[in-house]
């Protein structure tokens, strides 16, 4: 090959990269604008939506739902109360637990929308639908009834340092007659051991069982609120949740 011939070739295979890599970069050039305008509509995706979610926040029903106070109700297990009870004779003998809530319109011009789950009202009624009333306070039962061999199975939990296998949960819901609103839900869980083993907590589930003092259930005295978004309730249309970016 003569001289002329080796720096043709050569200009040509440079020519050649020199192509490839315009077009790579070109390639680079279109993905990166396409991933940016793609972010850019993320963003403006997801600010749209958080405007509207301020909106309705604005907007939404105030309630205020705590747990007042929690009793223990003896059922048929009251009349060995003095003495205390023997397991497993009273095995089967009832014992309830019953958490106060509280429910409180704190708006004074607006009635409200109010339903329950797994309470009752003060009349027994269970999983009520009420218009609560502007400035209105109203009271509801959240309650755990088991036998008294079941309580011991929850003081053997808490001793032991697991999990208590009977406990009862619940639910408030509020919102309004509007179709785009939110609507809010306060969850309830209820855990107890309120009997204790009379005398050394070391014993067994066998012998005599007292009432507990101490700290003897587990609530959330001010349940945090789960809030929803929706377009439409009426078609069943939730809001969507706002997307963001992440790094890399």
């Amino acid at each position: 090959m003569t001289v002329s011939n080796t720096a043709v070739a050569v200009l040509t295979f440079v020519i050649a990269g020199l192509g490839t890599i315009v077009v790579a970069w070109q390639a680079y050039e279109t993905h990166r604008t396409t991933t940016l305008s793609h972010r850019t509509l993320e963003s403006s995706y997801s600010l749209a939506i958080d405007s509207a979610r301020s909106r309705l926040d604005q907007d939404a029903p105030r309630i205020d739902v705590y747990v007042n106070h929690v009793s223990v109700l003896l059922d048929d297990a009251g009349e060995n109360t003095a003495s205390g009870w023997r397991l497993p004779a009273d095995a089967d003998r009832l014992l309830s637990v019953q958490a106060e809530v509280k429910v409180v319109n704190l708006m004074p011009h607006r009635t409200i929308h109010l339903k329950v789950s797994g309470l009752h009202d003060a009349a027994k009624r269970p999983d009520t639908e009420v218009l609560l009333v502007p400035s209105a306070n109203l009271a509801y039962y959240l309650t755990a009834t088991f036998t008294l061999a079941q309580w011991a199975e929850n003081w053997a939990a808490q001793h032991a340092g697991t999990d208590l296998p009977h406990t009862t949960a619940g639910s408030v819901v509020a919102g309004d007659d509007r179709d785009e609103g939110v609507v809010d839900t306060w969850p309830l869980h209820l855990a107890a051991r309120p009997i204790r083993p009379a005398g050394d907590e070391d014993q067994d589930q066998t012998g005599m069982w007292e009432l507990a003092g101490g700290d003897w259930f587990r609530i959330a005295i001010r349940p945090l609120r789960e809030r929803s978004y929706w377009i439409s309730q009426s078609r069943n249309v939730p809001m969507p949740e706002p997307t963001y970016d992440r790094p890399g």
